[in-house]
């Protein structure tokens, strides 16, 4: 039963500060914005970390140098064999690029060759990668994860938790998470933080065990770690509630940025007020018909207040528009569209804008 007040994002969370077991390494997978922001805010930590492409296929360490795959040599490391630089410049200096923190310091992000990292329990993948990308990416990983390395999806849109259930073992530790955090790619070689936000992170729901509330030593472990390196970090009761609020940013933001190539502030304005005020209603009928308890003015006013406070930013999905790649259209305002139709609720523009979308990069 739902309750009496709708909610838009909130609910019960815990600050994970406390000590708990030491991770010993953050391995990233993506070198998109906020993976290399993740990557340079461990840099900045002085946190172990390593930086890999979505697919993996050899290793290098955080110092550059590449570690040779047990697969060339049957099974065995050579004792002699002295590493090599895993990518340089003809001038002999090795491949990298740059993140620029938000006060204008710059910190080296190691750019990592293809590896096959064995990972142990005391590590954590975090797959900050765009729901289509995941499936490739995670059946590239399975064989190198720990049977209780945490594993963290941290990504726009819905899907990615149904994904990743269906290809990880079943008691592989697994947490979703949502940030508001900034990052842009400037070049190919530079990323800039551009806004501070949150990150809220949660069990995927068939880990938890009903009646008990106590958060696992492992999810500690993995919050008290992701806090330290990017604050702050807040633990969800109900992480599904906080992805669906997210969502709601996105479903009005992503796609009229991309189509009207604007900077968010834009979406605030009194030009846009009729298609948010819609957009913010089908949200709600398509989200309470799921389960959630939405209201469409506050999902409005939180919309507006995003938009505000991330004025000068380009949404993901303008950038991926603008750089004809491929967007996360179909999770987003195309998750509501499926959605709708399974409930048998008419969504109209939410329908058009990811016609629109989908017809800009074909």
């Amino acid at each position: 039963m739902k309750s009496n007040k709708a909610i838009l994002g909130v609910q019960k969370t815990e600050n994970v500060k406390a000590e708990q077991v030491p991770i010993k390494k953050i391995h990233i997978a993506g070198r998109g914005a906020i993976g290399s922001l993740l990557a340079g805010a461990a840099e900045k930590q002085t946190m172990p970390y390593a930086l890999y492409p979505r697919s993996p296929v050899s290793q290098v360490d955080k110092s550059g140098f590449q570690k040779p795959s047990l697969e060339q040599h049957n099974g065995e490391l050579p004792k002699t064999e002295t590493p090599t630089r895993y990518s340089q410049h003809e001038n002999g200096t090795p491949t990298s690029y740059f993140l620029e923190w938000i006060d204008g310091t710059t910190y080296p992000v190691t750019q990592i060759s293809r590896t096959k990292p064995h990972l142990s329990d005391n590590d954590i993948l975090v797959l900050p990668l765009k729901v289509h990308h995941l499936k490739a990416a995670l059946t590239q990983w399975l064989p190198f994860l720990g049977s209780n390395t945490p594993v963290v999806l941290l990504h726009n849109g819905m899907g990615g938790y149904e994904i990743a259930k269906s290809l990880l073992p079943s008691g592989q530790p697994l947490l979703l998470a949502t940030t508001s955090h900034g990052a842009m790619k400037r070049t190919a070689t530079q990323v800039i933080y551009t806004g501070v936000g949150a990150t809220q992170v949660g069990i995927a729901p068939h880990l938890l065990s009903h009646g008990h509330s106590a958060i696992p030593e492992w999810a500690k472990s993995v919050c008290h770690t992701l806090h330290a390196l990017l604050p702050p970090v807040k633990y969800q009761t109900d992480i599904m509630q906080a992805l669906w609020a997210k969502l709601a940013i996105n479903v009005v933001i992503n796609p009229l940025t991309a189509l009207n190539n604007i900077t968010n502030s834009h979406i605030a304005s009194e030009q846009f007020a009729n298609q948010r005020k819609t957009l913010c209603e089908e949200f709600t009928l398509v989200a309470n018909a799921c389960g959630q308890c939405f209201d469409a003015i506050k999902i409005e006013q939180q919309v507006i207040k995003v938009a505000s406070l991330t004025g000068n930013n380009y949404s993901s999905m303008h950038q991926d528009v603008k750089n004809q790649r491929q967007t996360e259209i179909e999770v987003i305002n195309g998750y509501i569209v499926n959605m709708a139709q399974k409930k048998g609720i008419e969504v109209p523009l939410n329908t058009l804008l990811t016609k629109q979308i989908t017809a800009r990069l074909t």
